[in-house]
């Protein structure tokens, strides 16, 4: 492959970087590739896919009555003083996301999602979901989340959604 050497002014156009797209060839959301302009991947992980101190681990689900799904799943819980430990739930919703969001309230970590994208990867799946929880600040903050299937990607953005929400 061929590879321009000589450096360019940098110009409006090439200011805006995408590190997503540098790496997969894949836009992020237009709102949150514009926060991210310019940032290295690295940087870009570790700001949007923090680890989280509550992890949704696993999710499966069979499906319930009148278009429920029955969800199992497991949390783990870290904290800087006591060892990990991971706890089992169940919860029936309409879908992978209602159940992350009601898993993650029931732990005390509540976030509404105001936006959502997802894509395709090889063989995984990458979600960016931008949260919120309504409080006197109203924090807002971007997340990313890659699994090897949609719902393990929402659950992993999720976990790092209310991470950023609540460090």
């Amino acid at each position: 492959m061929f590879k321009h050497t000589t450096q360019e002014p940098r110009t409006q156009a090439t200011q805006v970087e995408d590190p997503f797209h540098t790496r997969f060839g894949s836009h992020l959301p237009r709102e949150l590739r514009e926060e991210a302009s310019g940032m290295t991947w690295s940087l870009f992980s570790a700001i949007y896919a923090p680890h989280a101190d509550i992890r949704i681990n696993r999710l499966d689900s069979i499906p319930g009555r009148g278009g429920t799904q029955h969800f199992t799943a497991e949390l783990t819980f870290l904290s800087k003083t006591e060892p990990p430990f991971t706890a089992g739930h169940t919860i029936d919703t309409m879908g992978t996301a209602s159940a992350c969001t009601h898993l993650l309230a029931d732990a005390g970590r509540h976030v509404e999602i105001h936006a959502f994208h997802q894509v395709e990867l090889f063989e995984a799946t990458a979600t960016f979901v931008k949260v919120a929880h309504q409080t006197a600040d109203r924090r807002t903050a971007w997340a990313m989340g890659f699994g090897p299937t949609p719902a393990a990607s929402i659950a992993a953005a999720l976990s790092s959604g209310a991470q950023r929400i609540y460090g």
